[in-house]
């Protein structure tokens, strides 16, 4: 698509942007962007497979130091009322 053919909205997109900054690089230049890109968001993904990983470790952890509630039934011996 030439940029005459770009709406405004495609300005304000980041696809539209990234799709506007490319087309006039040489294609081992986007291919190295792409793969750059794709090697981020598995960057990404790892990171938050580690915290969610750690999340679920503390929450195990946090679950096996809980102790159930305990009720304790204490008789009270009432006194009769006065009259």
């Amino acid at each position: 698509m030439p940029e005459s053919e770009y709406v405004p909205e495609c300005y304000a997109c980041p696809i539209g942007t990234v799709s506007m900054a490319v087309q006039g690089a040489a294609p081992d230049a986007t291919e190295h962007l792409i793969r750059a890109g794709r090697e981020l968001l598995g960057a990404f993904k790892s990171m938050l497979d580690g915290v969610d990983a750690f999340l679920n470790l503390m929450e195990e952890r946090s679950g096996a130091a809980r102790k159930p509630a305990v009720v304790q039934s204490i008789p009270i011996k009432r006194k009769p009322p006065r009259k």
